[in-house]
This record gives structure tokens, C-alpha cells and sequence, in this order.
């Protein structure tokens, strides 16, 4: 690689997996140049592993294990700087990224700053639906399930005590049913320690569509329908939410309007794009609220890269867009680095991206889950549920050791395989 050329400024908005990623990659790829920088920016202090926040809400998951400072991470990286900043506009005619604290000027822009709920314009779930999203979510929802129950402990009302200790999520798919087999565990925990009966108690699990994790198999589907049944979770689909009152669940299914008593309803309804990436699809080409890709990963602007859960790529023989899923925003953010060190040692972007998904794996409380592993398109697998859930928590430790480093190895492996529940 030559060295001595002139100063090369890459920005990557996010540091989400795709982010955090895409800096390590590039930074690899860049080690031998002179006048690099790379600039990862992120409106939180931390990386959050969000497909274990289910685990927070119910006493299982730790801090250590679901939380990563991105400064620590980034300490010893000279070539990458981390800043906590919220990013409010991107100016890509002059191309810089303006953020509350600072601007940042590029050369080369990744935009991978993830997603955030989509509420599907109904304001009362907005205003009245408790979000799930970060970790701060499940650790507000775990801190009110408790005062449900402090409360439920004292009355004597038995519809009071079961509009309380009813317990409703909206959204059956990769994080509802996760977070609704973990409810299904912890409430009646709960019950022993504030000695309410469990017949008081309700885990109801909703969605519009026909059946759960409409994107995965109807065989895998029903599975996933059958195990939460065993764990006592009311599922309801083709039930579209009309309503979210402080003190209500109100839906329509086949016709019918249903009103449940309930004082805890959680949204895990679907995502949509960060403010800043709704902001970008407005100047680039877009699609859905996610920006449209060349097979390059870079958008209409070629300068510009977008990848993880913002990008909306058509593979090559395919009829829809790579899905929003960990592999994809682990597969994007190692190309669109490899295009972009390319390009700045001055040869072309030219490689395609050609995701190849390998599966999904899903919790379902501590220890059941469903899984399908295999190479798409060649052949897939159904793994029984505690190889299911063993091996996402294998995978699990794969991706985070080495991204976050052998000092993290046991805080990540205990929480993985050692966490144990709690009603503290």
C-alpha cells in the first residue's frame, strides 16, 4: 500500500454492531497507511447487545453481559476515535455531519446508525405503550413489573390485582416472543415471592400478522407458537392494536374489537430507521425508510456507504431486501470497509455484496428456544430447543470476545451460560 498521500477522513455514524464492526475492519485494512482517520460517533457512551435486553427485563441479564463502554474499546486504537455525540444533520454537499457537540468533515461516510420502534403513527402507543428497545427499556420494565406486583400484594379487588398482574406485548416477532417466553418464567417467580396465586396472572403476546416470526418457516412458526403455549403465553395474532390506554390493550381481530384490562403493555412492534437515516433518505435514494445500496454498498452517493438495519439491498436472485438481522449488519460493515480501503489507496469500490444468511437462533426463556441452522438456499436444519438455545449463547460469545477483546471473556461467558434468574 503507498503511504505519504493526503489526510483521508472516514465517519461512521453508529456503533451498533455494523459501526463498531466496520471501525475495527477498516482500521485493520488502513494499518500500514499514514493520515487516516476514522471517526466513530454514537449518541450513547456504550455498545448495547439488544438481542439479550429480553434477558435484563427479568433478572437474568447483567450489565457486563449486555453493555460494552465503546471508549474502552476504542482505547487502544490509534486510528479510531470514538465521540458520544448526537449526529442532527448530514451535509453531503460539503460533506460533513454535523452533530450537537461537533461537525465532522469526510471523505467517506458510513451511515449504520440503526433503528428505533415504529409506533405505525398510533399516538397512544406512543404516549402510553412502555418501549422496548435498549437496556434502559427492560431495566424500566423489570422496575415496573415489580411495583406491579408491590401494588397487586395489598388489594383485596381480585379485577384490580389481575388488571395489574396482566402483563401484554405487542409484537410477536424475533424480540416479542423473546421477551414474552422470559415473562413467562419470571411472573410466576414473582408470585411466589409476593404470595399471589397464579391464576391472577396473564402473559398476552399480540400481533396483526397471521403467526409469530411471520419471516421465519411455518414449521419453525409453529414450533415457536407450541413452546409458548407449554409456557403459558396467550398468543393472539391477527390482532391489530386500535388503542393503548393507561389501563388497557385495545385490538381488532377477524371484526371483533377486544379491551384488555391491563396496566403493563410493552411495544416490540416493528423498527424503523434513526431519525438521522430518515433525515439522509430524503437527499439519497430510499426505500421504506431504509437507503437503497448499489451491489457496492454504497448509495446514491458514492461516497457514501450504508450498512446494517438503514441499507436496502436486493441481492442478486432475490425478490426482497437483506434482512435486519445481526449476520447482515456483520457481513455489510466488513465490505463496505474493504470498498472503502480500496478506494483510498486509490483502486475502485468493486466488490459485491453477496450475503449469504446462516440461520437464526431465538431465546425462549432460559431454557427453551428454536433455531434453524444450515446455508441458504442449499440446506437448512431445525435444531431441537436446548441445542437452540445453547448454541445462540455459543454464537453469542463468537461475535463479542473478539470484537470486544479476551478481557471481556468472562464477564460475556458467564453471562451466557452462568446468569441466573432473579426476583431482586
Amino acid at each position: 500500500m503507498r503511504q505519504g498521500f493526503q489526510q483521508k477522513n472516514i465517519v461512521i455514524i453508529g456503533a451498533g454492531f455494523s459501526g463498531i464492526l466496520c471501525a475495527q475492519r477498516l482500521e485493520k485494512r488502513t494499518a500500514r497507511l499514514k493520515n487516516i482517520s476514522i471517526t466513530l460517533i454514537d449518541k450513547n457512551p456504550y455498545f448495547t447487545m439488544r438481542t439479550e435486553i429480553h434477558a435484563a427485563a427479568t433478572g437474568r441479564g447483567k450489565p457486563e453481559g449486555i453493555q460494552y463502554d465503546l471508549a474502552e474499546t476504542f482505547a487502544d486504537s490509534p486510528n479510531v476515535s470514538f465521540f458520544c455525540d448526537n449526529v442532527e444533520h448530514i451535509d453531503f454537499e460539503n460533506k460533513v455531519v454535523k452533530g450537537n457537540i461537533n461537525d465532522y468533515s469526510y471523505d467517506y461516510l458510513v451511515i449504520a446508525a440503526g433503528s428505533q420502534p415504529n409506533y405505525f403513527g398510533i399516538e397512544s402507543a406512543e404516549k402510553n405503550a412502555l418501549p422496548f428497545w435498549t437496556y434502559d427499556d427492560a431495566v424500566a420494565l423489570k422496575k415496573h413489573i415489580k411495583e406491579c406486583f408491590e401494588k397487586a400484594a395489598v388489594l383485596s379487588n381480585e379485577e384490580e390485582i389481575k388488571k395489574l398482574l396482566t402483563f401484554c406485548v405487542v409484537g410477536a416477532g424475533l424480540t416479542g416472543v423473546e421477551l414474552a417466553g422470559e415473562l413467562a418464567e419470571y411472573i410466576p417467580m414473582m408470585c411466589v415471592k409476593y404470595k399471589l396465586p397464579q391464576g391472577f396472572t396473564r402473559v398476552l403476546c399480540i400481533d396483526a400478522a397471521p403467526r409469530c416470526i411471520p419471516n421465519l418457516t411455518n414449521k419453525l412458526s409453529t414450533t415457536c407458537s407450541s413452546i409458548l403455549t407449554e409456557l403459558g403465553v396467550d398468543l393472539e395474532m391477527n390482532a391489530k392494536v386500535k388503542e393503548v390506554k393507561p389501563d388497557a390493550l385495545v385490538y381488532e381481530q377477524i371484526g371483533k374489537t377486544v379491551e384488555v384490562p391491563s396496566c403493563t403493555v410493552v411495544w416490540s412492534a416493528g423498527i424503523t430507521s434513526e431519525d438521522i437515516t430518515l433525515e439522509a433518505a430524503r437527499t439519497l435514494d430510499s426505500r421504506n425508510n431504509r437507503i437503497v445500496n448499489l451491489e457496492t454498498l454504497q448509495s446514491s452517493d458514492p461516497n457514501v456507504f450504508v450498512i446494517g438495519d438503514n441499507m436496502y439491498y436486493v441481492a442478486k436472485g432475490k425478490d426482497y431486501p437483506v434482512p435486519q438481522m445481526v449476520e447482515n449488519t456483520e457481513q455489510s460493515s466488513v465490505l463496505a470497509a474493504d470498498n472503502i480501503a480500496d478506494l483510498i489507496t486509490g483502486h475502485k469500490a468493486k466488490r459485491v455484496y453477496k450475503p449469504a444468511m446462516h440461520g437464526c437462533m431465538i431465546s425462549l426463556g432460559a431454557k427453551k428456544g428454536i433455531a434453524y441452522a444450515g446455508i441458504e438456499n442449499l440446506f437448512m436444519i431445525q435444531l431441537p430447543s436446548i441445542p437452540a438455545q445453547l448454541a445462540k449463547r455459543a454464537i453469542n460469545c463468537v461475535f463479542l470476545i473478539p470484537v470486544f477483546g479476551l478481557g471481556k471473556a468472562l464477564p460475556i461467558a458467564k453471562h451466557e451460560f452462568l446468569a441466573k434468574r432473579t426476583t431482586d
